[in-house]
């Protein structure tokens, strides 16, 4: 379908500010499928030109929170060399051009750290560290991993899992559904017993064609002594390429 154009970084801009301070309330935006894609990258801007205006209806009534979600489950849904399908290769690419108009750090190195808590079967946790990551400007040798340390601040535990995911999207091809997965893997580490802290740092390397968009995120998976498990997750660190 062919789309007649409007400025599109207006209408994604009023999108994501209503979707911070109301983000349980759908957005109501009306005809959606009349936009103008203005990205810096060529092949970006062709793929976004031929996005379904279903999709980009869709996306826009998303949450922040919901496009968060929605990504950390792209990273258990798709493995390096996947295809992803029309409608999430169609949210990947808003969501890399939501990103590419606002400051990131590109390509090079980088870093970012997190500290989150959860209380959940009477156990009350603090996961923090930090993520880093450095993608080549050229097809090359890239690398990502960090630190992460779980603490146990009341209750206890029997095994505590920890990990550090990097996924690696990229343009494959010219003609929808346009996204893949150039690469999808962890760092990670178990530790058994009821030790208040259990910590990793660790680095992965990999080799991969220039990136469109990275995300990462560090999570904890605990057993707690009764048997129960649950898992805290830090928020995503996105950084486009």
């Amino acid at each position: 379908m062919k789309m007649t154009k409007k400025l599109l970084s207006v209408v994604l801009a009023v999108v994501m500010a209503l979707s911070l301070t109301i983000p349980a309330m759908a957005t109501n935006v009306t005809d959606l499928s009349n936009m103008e894609f203005h990205s810096t990258n060529p092949g970006l801007q062709r793929a976004l030109e031929q996005i379904d205006p279903q999709y980009i209806e869709d996306y826009s009534k998303l949450s922040f929170e919901e496009k968060e979600n929605k990504l950390k489950e792209l990273a258990h849904t798709y493995g390096t060399g996947d295809v992803l399908n029309e409608a999430d290769s169609a949210f990947v690419l808003l969501n890399r051009y939501e990103e590419e108009n606002m400051p990131k750090t590109r390509v090079g190195s980088g870093e970012k750290w997190y500290d989150v808590y959860k209380t959940q079967y009477g156990v009350e946790v603090n996961l923090y560290g930090n993520m880093r990551q450095t993608i080549v400007a050229v097809a090359g040798t890239n690398t990502f991993g960090g630190t992460a340390t779980l603490w146990v601040k009341s209750g206890a535990v029997q095994r505590v899992d920890l990990e550090i995911n990097h996924i690696a999207y990229g343009l494959m091809g010219t003609s929808a559904p346009f996204v893949g997965v150039l690469y999808n893997g962890s760092v990670t580490m178990s530790k058994s017993g009821n030790n208040q802290t259990t910590k990793m740092d660790k680095e992965k390397s990999y080799g991969a064609v220039v990136c469109l968009y990275t995300t990462m995120n560090a999570s904890a998976t605990v057993c707690t002594s009764s048997g129960d498990e649950f898992t805290v997750t830090s928020e995503l660190w996105k950084i486009v390429q």
